[in-house]
């Protein structure tokens, strides 16, 4: 038969410190794992990166600029902050959502940037002008047939680290896996 554990007062505490730690370890890990298992995990386009995204681009007063699978809205800010664009953030993750739109409000951005809490393979790109994106290779293969036929001919695609398999990009930086696409005026 087992002996009841019998703990003083500092060592219930002690106790019940490390079983919360463990608790928001858990918590912190599953939320991590979850934003991976829905498609992408989390890492930011370095500053110099994005922008050079932003000159290969070249978004100007009255360009809708897109950022799909938004994390915590670094591209969208930084557009808004250098050019006259309005930037939408599309986000799928709840938290990355809440972070962004009150990075928003804090640089008063209100007017021009905006994040919506969806799916970046389901969202509605058919007014942008301009979409910017850093995804897996499997979510952009994924994305490709989709920008085709929602996106406006003319209109730009410009990706980090992964290309469209398939499509020429119409300017590209190797080194740094910057590629620009035009979304073609004659389809077929």
């Amino acid at each position: 038969m087992l002996a009841p554990l019998i703990l003083s007062g500092t060592q219930r505490t002690i106790l019940e410190a490390v079983t919360s730690l463990v608790i928001v370890g858990i918590i912190i890990i599953g939320y991590f794992l979850w934003s991976f298992v829905k498609g992408a995990g989390y890492e930011p386009v370095p500053g110099k990166i994005l922008d050079e995204m932003i000159e290969f681009s070249q978004p100007g007063q009255g360009s809708r600029v897109y950022d799909l699978g938004s994390g915590f809205g670094k591209i969208i800010i930084r557009v808004a902050e250098r050019t006259e664009a309005t930037c939408v953030g599309v986000e799928v993750d709840p938290l990355k959502v809440w972070w962004t739109d009150r990075q928003i409000r804090k640089k008063g951005l209100e007017k021009r940037v905006s994040v919506v809490k969806g799916d970046l393979l389901k969202a509605d790109i058919t007014q942008a002008d301009i979409v910017f994106v850093f995804l897996w290779d499997g979510i952009m293969q994924k994305l490709k047939d989709r920008v085709f036929l929602q996106m406006k001919p003319g209109s730009l695609i410009v990706s980090y680290y992964h290309e469209f398999r398939g499509w020429q990009p119409e300017r590209l930086d190797r080194k740094a896996k910057v590629f620009l696409y035009r979304i073609p005026t004659e389809r077929s």
